[in-house]
């Protein structure tokens, strides 16, 4: 059993580059949910899990995450419809969504939508480092537009 002095730096930085922030996780596949929550923990995130739209719009509104991974083609209420309610509800709005969805033919009609843009969008199947840098560009870019607002130095949209 290797002891903390035996990981590799950048192996322990992968590990925690999403520490401290919390990650809801919606998707009604049981294995791909799964690996995206596994993926998520293991770079250091605190992860909520959610099978279908439903259950991820009221985990969004309870526990406001820092970010939602959203799969667009699931039962009941699907990812887009859940979208459009994230962002069309005040508490919801400003939290940043990453599609990850095995059906890019959907992309369009998420985009059709007359609502601010998903922050990210990766394809199924999605490899690990893709994963993980995409949400850690969106968690950053987040962080950099909050401190501009607290400075009053929103460019205007």
């Amino acid at each position: 059993m290797a002891d903390e002095s035996d990981i590799k730096p950048e192996a322990a930085g992968a590990a925690n580059r999403l520490r401290g922030y919390r990650v809801l996780v919606v998707d009604d596949e049981e294995d791909a949910r799964a690996y995206l929550v596994a993926v998520v923990e293991d770079a250091g995130a605190e992860v909520f899990e959610a099978a279908d739209g439903d259950q991820g719009l009221a985990i969004a509104r309870a526990r406001k995450p820092d970010l939602i991974t959203l799969d667009l083609s699931m039962p009941g209420r699907d990812g887009v419809e859940a979208f459009v309610d994230l962002r069309s509800s005040v508490e919801t709005a400003e939290i940043p969504v990453c599609i990850v969805t095995g059906h890019p033919e959907f992309r369009k009609v998420l985009y059709d939508r007359p609502v601010p843009r998903p922050e990210g969008y990766l394809d199924k199947p999605v490899a690990e480092e893709t994963l993980l840098s995409t949400l850690s560009r969106i968690l950053h870019l987040r962080e950099k537009k909050d401190a501009r607002s607290r400075r009053g130095t929103e460019p205007p949209r």
